[in-house]
């Protein structure tokens, strides 16, 4: 019988010979195993969601002041290639290629003072860019962010609202540590989610739901990509836990780092970079004041001042943006206050659910009310991703607002960092939509992007402006479908929040959406529309930058009017918002058309003109605007509009960043009609510009 028991494969069991007692122990047995699996399951996910809600407060940023002091030292070795990673190179004066060791002492007072100084600095070897780009990547790296951004990838971290979605997680072992019991939190990527991550385990307090050590190593999908190794370990400090060191080790080959086109003469074979990090006399809300921040940084204190401007164009971006996190709900808060002409000043709310919430769905809905306009606007909002991942999302909506004449629609994000976005402030034409839209989105990659819809509106216009008493419409009642498809080669998307991260070079767009009336829902236009927009830089020119941004689209002539294309002119008086990439000397639906086709063209200078270091270079810009427009003869008077079919000109002169406030920039432009379209008087030709751009 003792043979028996000790052989219990499933292939030498004679189920049949074992008494029915045992195969009830073995069906318990196997029991508790399942059970006891999803309940570690369970427990180690909710342990996780309390772990990333606290995780903030383990970053010196969430204090309202810190100190500390740290010491660093990168070695780089060249290396030769390892049986297996990780590997320790073999450390001797032959491969030892370069080394850098800094004591660092740090100071922060919210909301804006920063006081950095190197107390000492030693290097060994010759730095060159390959060996400076490795230090500057690495220097600021923590696997507590949600996100690492190194060597030209982007890792995700098991630490980020989207973890438990990509992450297997799972509780091992319990140790005893200065008298409190910490659980092993073992984490390792889903086997079928194609992604960049890190397997390993983190030591977690679950009494105060911090972490104190965190061992991660980094997965590849191709042999040749670098591999990493992180340690971090955490400290308590006045009864908080801040990162008191963190070690890193790296290998790269010589295949991957010309991939990035690092220019360097000599690259070996394999590198291998170690990593030693260790944080000093930190302290937590120390008694600082602005005086205490007189000190320059200098020029050497380069890496830190790279790890405060990560996190201070983060700041910027979220706040361009208009979304602020409150737990498990955004909150958009641009809707707070809005204006344009037509609505004036404009008070409301928005919020929608994040991933803390669900990974799945989100719901989400706004309110606003014009004071002009006296009229109150609302939507709301599912979007559900059945493999709750971002990249494919299935979207239900109802939203009434006021839109304007020929608004186009393309596939991209309302930004203060885009000063495109500015015309909506010029607006003087609207007319109100009450809009239902059934749509999937989903993007093949970060560059491609594609949103297929179905909607069906009811439209109508108050007599309330000089345009809309001249261009009366009975209330439309339109069903349509259609395509957006966007494309942005260097577009990299943000796997928190799903939105593209600002580019570190000019980024060229292409955008394209097709439209097509529908017989349904007594819809009585079935008509076809399509529209484009590409923006892009020249790469030849000598003496600046050129940016292009072309337009055209094509509809037939049964189309709504309004549907009809208005010239997209930014001109709302003599002295008005610069809006770049309009015609701003021509007036809000001064024309209309069914076809058309126009060339933006801004030349800057300023990097021709002034050097690199110029302390206030003003950026001077050529503008050149072309368009045309044709709309046939019996919808001209049947609509009481006008085309510009003989070419619409205009050229100007901009010079911005005259005056500099932080990230914001002001200047002013002045710009001039002329050709078939010109006035005759001179001084109506002239549009006077100042405007402000957020620049990070």
């Amino acid at each position: 019988m003792g043979s028996t028991v000790n052989n219990l494969s499933p292939r030498s069991m004679n189920w049949r010979r074992l008494p029915s007692s045992r195969l009830i122990v073995l069906f318990w047995l196997l029991g508790c195993t399942v059970f006891t699996s999803a309940s570690q399951k369970r427990a180690a996910d909710s342990l996780l969601v309390r772990l990333i809600k606290h995780l903030p407060e383990q970053s010196p940023n969430f204090y309202h002041s810190y100190s500390g002091i740290t010491y660093q030292k990168i070695r780089i070795f060249s290396s030769a290639k390892p049986e297996s990673w990780p590997t320790k190179p073999t450390e001797n004066t032959n491969n030892l290629l370069y080394s850098i060791e800094s004591l660092v002492q740090v100071k922060m007072l919210k909301p804006a003072y920063y006081h950095i100084e190197n107390l000492s600095i030693k290097t060994e070897g010759t730095e060159n860019d390959l060996f400076k780009n490795i230090c500057n990547q690495l220097n600021t790296v923590s696997i507590t962010d949600t996100v690492i951004n190194v060597f030209n990838k982007r890792y995700l971290t098991p630490f980020s609202k989207t973890g438990s979605v990509r992450y297997n997680f799972n509780l091992s072992d319990s140790i005893t540590q200065s008298g409190d019991t910490l659980y092993w939190l073992g984490f390792d990527p889903k086997p079928e989610k194609e992604f960049d991550g890190f397997r390993g385990k983190a030591l977690a307090d679950p009494k105060n739901f911090t972490f104190r050590k965190i061992v991660a190593l980094s997965t590849q999908k191709k042999e040749h990509e670098p591999n990493l190794l992180i340690t971090q370990n955490f400290e308590q400090i006045q009864g908080k836990v801040l990162p008191a060191e963190i070690k890193i080790s790296a290998f790269l080959n010589k295949e991957y780092i010309e991939d990035q086109n690092i220019k360097n003469k000599d690259i070996p074979d394999y590198i291998c970079v170690e990593t030693v990090s260790n944080i000093y006399q930190q302290q937590i809300d120390p008694i600082l004041k602005p005086a205490d921040f007189t000190t320059s940084v200098q020029p050497n204190d380069s890496a830190v001042l790279d790890y405060l401007k990560k996190r201070q164009l983060k700041m910027i971006r979220m706040f361009a943006e208009g979304k602020v996190s409150l737990g498990s709900v955004d909150l958009n808060y641009s809707r707070l206050f809005g204006y344009n002409l037509y609505e004036g000043v404009k008070l409301g709310l928005e919020a929608e659910s994040n991933l803390e919430l669900s990974n799945y769905f989100s719901i989400g809905g706004y309110f606003s009310y014009g004071f002009k306009d006296q009229s109150i606007r609302h939507g709301e909002w599912v979007n559900i991703y059945p493999s709750g991942s971002l990249k494919f999302r299935i979207h239900l909506g109802y939203k009434d607002r006021n839109v304007e004449y020929g608004e186009p629609e393309f596939l991209e994000n309302q930004s203060l960092l885009n000063p495109e976005s500015y015309r909506t402030l010029l607006i003087k034409n609207m007319y109100s939509t009450k809009r239902f839209t059934t749509g999937i989105e989903y993007s093949s990659s970060d560059e491609l992007n594609f949103f297929l819809f179905t909607d069906q509106s009811e439209n109508g216009a108050r007599n309330n402006s000089p345009f809309l008493l001249a261009h009366p419409f009975s209330p439309i009642t339109l069903a349509r479908t259609g395509l957006q498809i966007s494309y942005s080669p260097v577009r990299k998307i943000h796997p928190e929040d799903g939105q593209p991260q600002e580019p570190t070079k000019p980024s060229p767009e292409f955008y394209l959406t097709m439209i097509q009336g529908l017989a349904a829902f007594d819809n009585q236009y079935q008509y076809s529309k399509i529209e484009f927009k590409g923006k892009f830089d020249l790469p030849f020119s000598k003496i600046g930058t050129t940016t292009i941004l072309l337009r055209g689209g094509l509809m037939t002539n049964d189309a709504p009017l309004i549907e009809y294309f208005n010239g997209y002119g930014s001109f709302a008086g003599n002295f008005s918002l610069s809006a770049p990439y309009s015609f701003a000397t021509m007036q809000l639906n001064e024309y209309a058309s069914t076809r058309f086709a126009a060339v933006h063209l801004r030349h800057n200078f300023s990097k021709w003109m002034f050097p690199e270091n110029f302390k206030t270079r003003p950026s001077v810009i050529f503008a050149q605007n072309i368009g045309v427009g044709v709309l046939d003869e019996k919808y001209k008077d049947l609509f009481n509009f006008k085309d510009y079919r003989k070419g619409f000109y205009e050229s100007g002169i901009e010079i911005n960043n005259l005056l500099r406030v932080g990230y914001i920039s002001w200047g002013a432009g002045i710009y001039y009609r002329y050709g078939p379209y010109r006035f005759n008087s001179i001084h109506d030709n002239f549009a006077y510009k100042f405007g402000f751009l957020i620049t990070i």
